[in-house]
């Protein structure tokens, strides 16, 4: 049941992604040139390699400049995840109080 679940959260997560920018209800942030949706996956904190950046500001408008997210907070650390298994910068780590979790690069094709 929870297999399901996790499949049809992934696949949401891909349909939103497909879509138009104004349509994206998840929080997501820019991040050189990139929009990565926040999917709360927890990853160990062991797993991280390196701070890259901070989210600079919180806005409602759709996102059009690095460092601006929607629905996370100024102050968000942002880090790069240690994968073997996929691609590094298809995925980074964001924090929220002392936890960490996983946003994905969004594909948007046109």
């Amino acid at each position: 049941m929870k297999r399901h679940l996790f499949i049809m959260g992934i696949l949401i997560l891909f349909l939103a992604a497909c879509g138009n920018q104004d349509e994206i209800i998840d929080p997501h942030f820019m991040w050189r040139g990139n929009k990565y949706i926040t999917t709360y996956e927890p990853v160990e904190e062991e797993r991280l390699e390196e701070q890259v950046g901070v989210i600079k500001s919180e806005v409602k408008a759709p996102i059009d400049e690095n460092g601006e997210a929607t629905d996370l907070p100024e102050g968000t650390l942002l880090f790069k995840i240690d994968d073997q298994n996929e691609n590094p910068a298809d995925m980074l780590a964001y924090q929220i109080g002392n936890r960490f979790y996983i946003a994905r690069k969004l594909m948007i094709h046109h």
